[in-house]
């Protein structure tokens, strides 16, 4: 099985939070935006749950990515969690998930890590 290089890790590390670029666009976005965004991230945020296991493991590089999802989470939670638009809240509904599911994947890649290179 190849692994993905450290560079198209970053790649999709940079393509999967593009929620967080919507004030970028406009201020305040409107809901078409906020739905391309969503989808957008839910598509990445999956894409990584898949491609996981074939990425180069570096345990800095795995941690980042912990931590921007979950910095990534709470805005998400903030800021979409209580749309009233019913598809949008679908969309941030499994974007959320996948997000949850997606940190618990590399979460356990850092324990097993640390267990594994135990002293």
């Amino acid at each position: 099985m190849s692994r993905l290089p450290l560079q198209q890790f970053e790649l999709y590390h940079q393509l999967m939070m593009p929620l967080l670029h919507i004030e970028a666009d406009l201020e305040p976005a409107d809901n078409n935006i906020i739905k391309t965004h969503a989808r957008t991230a839910l598509v990445f945020t999956q894409g990584i749950r898949d491609i996981l296991d074939d990425l180069t493991f570096d345990y800095d590089v795995f941690e980042k990515l912990l931590f921007d999802l979950d910095d990534n989470y709470d805005v998400v939670e903030a800021e979409y969690a209580t749309v009233n638009d019913p598809e949008l809240k679908s969309i941030v509904d499994q974007l959320m998930t996948q997000m949850v599911k997606l940190q618990m994947e590399i979460s356990d890649k850092l324990v097993d890590f640390k267990h594994a290179n135990r002293a």
